[in-house]
């Protein structure tokens, strides 16, 4: 008789109750040809409901200070509590969207040695804004309908395009303990999943993009939040990958114009909603979740030129850990 493969779910919270509840249902709904463990749950100082909700679950939970969190810090620390052999990491907003999203996770890992890690496609949610839904379903690289498995030796390809490549997601991934001994998350503050992917490309392992393994996940964001945002993905794209710049000041603006109208088209067509009702509801909207990304990315490109204490004040990760 086959052992089960044995999972452990890891699980950073903080001020989470608005999902918290039916992330934590659907995970007990979950089937297939694995034993689920235990869930792990590092919270980070939250003040609302979060650690009643955990408390009424069958939840392994550790409490650290805000101060102490780090994306890749607090994940390797939950790593280290963990008893399973794929470890399964998930955000606190991410809701599987059926029973099946744990197994279909699990495939390509089980098929093939080699895949070191695993992530899901994300959905909507019914309630985001169509900028984010738009960006999600028809940009974004963990939306697509095709499986997909990267590698990076014996690859020309990868040398041209890595970022499309290292693309990987905690929100809703796995990783084989095996592989996660060998190469942790790096240290950083942002974009650790893709640091680590790279990592384990470049040492020879491959990862995958897991299609039928899908989660409900998106965010509300307003300008000034999505200004932080991008300006900490563009810093940590440059610090760590060294990615060149590629928006220049002159072109926030008319850019943001561009991406507001590609989002208005497709909400009129995606809803079957009138260009005016669609125009007068979303347009000033649109343009300036635009804009802000746009002066988001321009600025995180350059910031190497900015004091510390103001990048620190820019950031979205230094924003929570305050909250």
């Amino acid at each position: 008789m086959s052992t089960l493969a044995s999972v452990s779910i890891l699980l950073p919270t903080k001020n989470g109750e608005r999902y918290l509840s039916e992330v934590l249902q659907q995970l007990s709904t979950q089937q297939g040809n694995f034993q689920l463990c235990e869930i792990i749950a590092i919270d980070s100082g939250s003040r609302d409901r979060t650690v009643e909700i955990l408390q009424r679950h069958q939840v392994r939970l550790w409490r650290i200070q805000p101060h102490e969190f780090g994306h890749g810090k607090t994940r390797n620390f939950a790593a280290a509590q963990a008893r399973g052999e794929f470890l399964v990491f998930l955000s606190q907003d991410a809701t599987p969207a059926d029973e099946h999203w744990l197994e279909n996770l699990l495939a390509p890992l089980r098929e093939d040695p080699l895949v070191a890690g695993a992530f899901s496609r994300h959905r909507p949610r019914p309630n985001c804004h169509p900028m984010e839904w738009h960006r999600i379903v028809a940009y974004e690289l963990h939306s697509q309908s095709e499986e997909q498995v990267y590698s990076a030796v014996g690859n020309p390809d990868y040398e041209q395009n890595p970022a499309r490549y290292r693309i990987f997601a905690n929100s809703s991934s796995v990783i084989r303990r095996a592989v996660w001994e060998q190469i942790p998350f790096p240290e950083v503050e942002f974009a650790e999943d893709q640091a680590w992917a790279e990592l384990v490309l470049k040492a020879g392992y491959k990862t995958a993009y897991a299609a039928k393994s899908v989660i409900c996940h998106s965010h509300g964001y307003g300008p000034w939040v999505n200004f932080c945002r991008h300006f900490e993905h563009a810093r940590a794209m440059r610090e760590l990958f060294a990615q060149p710049r590629s928006l220049a000041w002159r072109n926030c603006f008319s850019w943001a114009v561009q991406g507001a109208r590609a989002d208005l088209a497709f909400w009129y067509h995606q809803n079957g909603q009138s260009k005016a009702a669609v125009l007068r509801r979303w347009a000033l909207p649109a343009v300036s979740w635009h804009l802000a990304a746009n002066l988001g990315l321009w600025l995180g490109e350059r910031t190497d030129a900015l004091p510390p204490r103001l990048s620190s004040r820019l950031s979205l990760q230094e924003r929570r850990k305050r909250q």
